[in-house]
C-alpha cells in the first residue's frame, strides 16, 4: 500500500474505499474482538457516506441489495466468475467459507423467455476458499444447475489464452446495470457506456468459452481433481 494512502488514514482523511482501512486494521494484529469492532465502525462510516457519493457520482450506487432487485426484474442476466463462483451460483457453505454473500437465483421470475447465462473461468472451479471442504458440494451444485434449461453455464478454459477477461467477476442485468462485487461491498454501475463496456467484455469471454458437454466435462474433471487433492492432504 502506498505511503501517502497510509498517511491519509492516519490523519483521518477519507480514502477511496473501506477495504483500504480494513486491510490496515487487519495488519495491526489486534485482538479479534477489537479488530471486528473497528472494521464495523469503518464500514458503518462508509455506508453513511454512500448516499452522498451516489448524488455526486451519477451512475454509481453502493446500495446493498440493488443487484437482487435488478435480477428479479431483468429479462436477461449474464455474468462472469473470474476467481470466485458468482453470487447467484454459490452454495451457502461456499459463501460462508469465502466470507461472501449469496444472491438468490430465480430464473423464472422474469417470466417466459428469460435468459440466464454465466461463464466461469476454469480457475474459479479449482480455487477454493478456506479448507476446501465446501468445494465438492459447490461443483456438484454447478453440475446440477447446468443440466436444467433455465440456466446456461459456460467455462473459460485455462488454455483460452492470457488476458481473456478481467480479474474480477461481474453480472450484467439486461442493458441497464452491472453489479461488481468488491472485497467490502456491492457496486452497481448504471452509466450506459460502462454497461456497454462490460457487455463487450462478456461477449469476448463468451466467444472463447465452452458450453454444453465440453463445459460439463471441465466441471467434472475439476470436481475429481479437487476430491483427489483434498483426500491427499487429509
Amino acid at each position: 500500500m502506498p505511503q501517502p494512502t497510509v498517511s491519509r488514514v492516519e490523519m483521518g482523511h477519507r480514502v477511496t474505499n473501506a477495504g483500504v482501512v480494513v486491510r490496515l486494521v487487519e495488519a495491526l494484529g489486534l485482538a479479534e474482538t477489537e479488530s471486528r469492532r473497528l472494521v464495523e465502525l469503518v464500514r458503518q462510516a462508509y455506508e453513511e457516506a454512500a448516499p452522498r457519493l451516489r448524488r455526486a457520482d451519477a451512475g454509481v450506487s453502493f446500495r446493498a441489495g440493488a443487484a437482487v432487485e435488478l435480477g428479479a426484474a431483468a429479462r436477461e442476466v449474464r455474468g462472469f466468475g473470474a476467481l470466485t463462483v458468482p453470487a447467484e451460483l454459490r452454495t451457502a457453505e461456499y459463501a460462508e467459507a469465502a466470507r461472501l454473500e449469496v444472491r438468490a437465483l430465480r430464473p423464472a421470475a422474469g417470466g417466459e423467455g428469460r435468459r440466464v447465462e454465466f461463464v466461469l473461468s476454469e480457475a474459479a472451479l479449482r480455487t477454493w476458499p478456506g479448507s476446501g471442504g465446501c468445494m465438492v458440494g459447490q461443483l456438484e451444485h454447478l453440475l446440477r444447475l447446468g443440466v436444467g434449461a433455465e440456466v446456461s453455464l459456460g467455462v473459460l478454459p485455462l488454455n483460452a489464452g492470457r488476458g481473456v477477461g478481467p480479474s474480477h467477476g461481474f453480472t450484467v442485468f439486461d442493458e441497464a446495470a452491472v453489479s461488481v462485487e468488491t472485497f467490502t461491498r456491492e457496486l452497481t454501475l448504471s452509466a450506459a457506456d460502462e454497461v456497454r463496456a462490460y457487455l463487450d467484455v462478456y461477449e469476448g469471454i463468451r466467444g472463447v468459452a465452452v458450453f454444453g458437454e465440453e463445459a460439463r466435462e471441465l466441471m467434472e474433471r475439476a470436481r475429481r481433481d479437487v476430491e483427489g487433492t483434498l483426500r491427499s492432504i487429509q
